[in-house]
């Protein structure tokens, strides 16, 4: 997952900037003041310095002094606010979270007053007339930005603009207080020890109790151990409800306002609805294509679901002794493990003792060094003496180096365990772009990897699930396609690629978990430092498209219920109705009343109309893949793919890019063979 922001950054430019708002005081009572904004000081220079290019008279007007310049305030801005408002998601302070969620609403903000400003579109028409000679990457800046001015309103009334700057801002007040809503969720369940039977006790044991109940957050380490492993029904169903209600129906009424805000925004712009508007620059260019992809996938998915519902309802009756036995959607997590342990002599609680994270981290690195010439250097304490930001223990800052060149190519930061008021699920935030200068001095890419995995007790350290060591590797790539990236502009730094392409670098390299040569790498077991038995990891491979077309019809459901939402009609939309709907017509589960699944999706701020991207680009990952899959471990190879693909960012169009990789025209046949189809 990759969060909002650094791709805000890659919309550069349009709403009335902030140095031409003036507030005429006429006849007005002063107004309160608002809370001084932590990044305000920032905003300002990076105001005054866009002012002095919107100034500039048209005849002096060159590709420096106004298109690059409009790339160095952006990227000089990121780099001073973007930490500021990252705190938001990681900070142990909740003052400072509510702090940074200010910067953080306010650096969007100004996003979106830059990408609506008429100045800064009249200088560069201005700067088109000249015809001034350009790069491809240049040329590439110039013509997203002039059509993204266009696609924020320009030519439009001022009365329409002005409606559209409001529209924004309200969105991102808005977006704040979803995520905040789904990260501050206090949701829990009460259960006795009897109820949490099957649970291993190394989990149970880090529950907080109230007498002799535990006290079970509503998260992700929650889901993978109780719906995993707990042998009582109710108990899983109890779990599944409370998750269907985190977010709370504050949350229901926020999106549908979003929605509604969204829409119109849409019909201001001359689009007939959200979803029309956000495809037209990413790789489907529009919503019937989408449609097209879903209806063609949905049928053989469809084939699959049938055939595992019925292999995991079967297990439900024998492991029950119920002939009458119903699997639920709550149940798939259990017999999956179940089906593992019993079909393919794979026990998924004694497979973790395989994963220990610093193994895992270490072999992971180590997998990566190899494939793309790189070294990773961990460089925590200089940075902690340094007084740069570790906000906590857990977080760890590394340096990433070219083992060919010794060039320094950027930092990240690692925090991966769960905590109270965490961001609490998995994603990349981009902390700083890449950016060559005019006096060719580069400002390298620094990104931030948080996670929430099994933390580790007092007798054992974090054991991963294989799920989460296949998600560590994911994420990782987005880590990846940061920091490789070659680009001389901020605006196509790393991963601000199109929106249905951004996952599928990322989806790829999670295919490095399934082969047996990198598993010898580090799996190995954290007591006896025994390796993952070749047994073991056979069954796993075996069991590799267990239930994948229940679990890929999961993701076919979210995705359409995201269309739906943002192919309303008039933006009035009653999201639980829409999302009970699509269950029921994407899942072949009875779907359950009343849940309101959607208040803690939290993609709906950032992926709106886009979540169909998990799947689309899954087939662009494997087809990628394709080229890895007789051997994983070919650097050359590799290194074909960090230049033709990773260093490229934004670059250049993503489809030429992962055709110039294939030597061929992309297909899907790779991606259907992943899913056991």
């Amino acid at each position: 997952m990759i969060t909002t922001v650094a791709l805000v950054a890659s919309a550069l430019f349009a709403p009335t900037p902030a140095w031409a708002l003036q507030d005429s005081g006429q006849n007005s009572a002063p107004e309160p003041a608002a809370p001084r904004s932590p990044i305000q000081d920032h905003l300002d220079e990076a105001n005054a310095r866009l002012a002095a290019i919107a100034a500039l008279p048209a005849e002096r007007r060159t590709v420096d002094n106004t298109l690059i310049a409009m790339d160095d305030v952006v990227a000089w801005l990121f780099e001073r606010a973007r930490m500021t408002g990252f705190l938001s998601n990681v900070s142990t302070d909740a003052e400072e979270r509510e702090s940074a969620r200010m910067a953080q609403t306010d650096l969007s903000n100004w996003f979106d007053r830059v990408a609506q400003d008429e100045t800064l579109f009249k200088a560069l028409e201005e700067l088109g007339s000249l015809n001034a000679p350009m790069t491809p990457e240049e040329r590439r800046f110039f013509d997203e930005s002039l059509r993204d001015y266009r696609r924020a309103g320009m030519g439009l009334p001022s009365d329409t603009r002005a409606r559209l700057a409001a529209i924004d801002e309200e969105l991102n007040d808005l977006g704040s207080d979803f995520r905040k809503n789904i990260a501050d969720d206090d949701t829990v369940c009460l259960l006795t020890a009897e109820e949490l039977i099957g649970v291993p006790d190394s989990f149970a044991g880090t529950l907080k109790r109230s007498g002799e109940l535990y006290i079970v957050k509503i998260n992700g380490p929650t889901f993978g151990y109780v719906l995993g492993y707990c042998e009582n029904p109710a108990t899983r169903m109890k779990i599944g409800v409370a998750a269907g209600l985190r977010g709370g129906m504050k949350n229901v009424r926020i999106l549908e306002k979003i929605i509604a805000l969204r829409h119109e925004r849409a019909t201001l712009l001359g689009y007939p609805t959200t979803a029309a508007y956000e495809i037209e620059t990413k790789m489907a260019k529009n919503p019937e294509t989408v449609w097209a992809f879903y209806e063609d996938l949905r049928p053989k998915l469809r084939k699959k679901a049938l055939v595992d519902f019925e292999e995991f309802q079967n297990a439900k009756r024998e492991h029950t002794g119920d002939p009458n036995a119903t699997l639920g959607a709550s149940d798939i997590s259990f017999y999956t493990n179940w089906l593992k342990r019993e079909k393919y002599a794979v026990d998924t609680l004694a497979l973790r003792n395989y994963f220990p994270m610093d193994a895992v981290t270490s072999g992971m690195f180590g997998v990566y060094q190899d494939l793309f010439g790189i070294q990773f250097t961990d460089i925590t304490e200089e940075a902690r003496a340094a007084g740069r930001p570790l906000w906590h223990e857990d977080a760890s800052l590394h340096q990433v180096t070219d083992v060919k060149t010794g060039e320094v190519l950027g930092e990240f930061y690692l925090d991966l365990f769960p905590r109270e008021g965490k961001f609490n699920h998995a994603a990349q935030f981009p902390l700083r772009l890449r950016k060559v200068w005019s006096d060719g001095t580069v400002t390298k890419p620094l990104v931030a990897l948080v996670c929430n995995f099994t933390k580790p007790t007092e007798t054992q350290p974090s054991l991963l699930s294989h799920g989460e060591v296949e998600t560590f590797f994911h994420e990782f790539g987005h880590c990846l396609h940061s920091i490789l990236t070659e680009t001389t502009l901020a605006n196509f730094s790393g991963t601000n690629v199109a929106r249905d392409f951004v996952e599928a670098p990322s989806q790829m390299l999670e295919n490095w978990t399934w082969q047996p040569e990198i598993l010898a790498r580090f799996a190995r077991h954290y007591e006896t430092g025994e390796p993952l038995p070749k047994a073991m990891i056979d069954g796993m491979i075996a069991a590799k498209n267990l239930g994948s077309g229940m679990s890929n019809e999961g993701q076919v459901f979210l995705g359409m219920m995201d269309m739906r939402f943002h192919t309303d009609e008039d933006g009035t939309v009653d999201t639980t109705a829409v999302s009970e709907d699509t269950y029921r017509e994407t899942r072949v589960f009875k779907v359950a009343k009343n849940l309101i699944r959607q208040a803690s999706f939290g993609h709906l701020v950032g992926y709106e109309a886009g979540y169909y991207g998990y799947l689309w680009s899954s087939v662009y990952a494997q087809d990628m893949w394709s080229r890895f899959a007789d051997d994983p471990m070919n650097s050359e190879v590799a290194m074909e793919y960090r230049k033709k693909v990773l260093s490229k960012g934004g670059s250049r169009d993503a489809l030429s890019m992962v055709t110039d990789f294939l030597g061929r025209e992309p297909n899907a046949a790779a991606f259907l063979k992943h899913l056991g189809l």
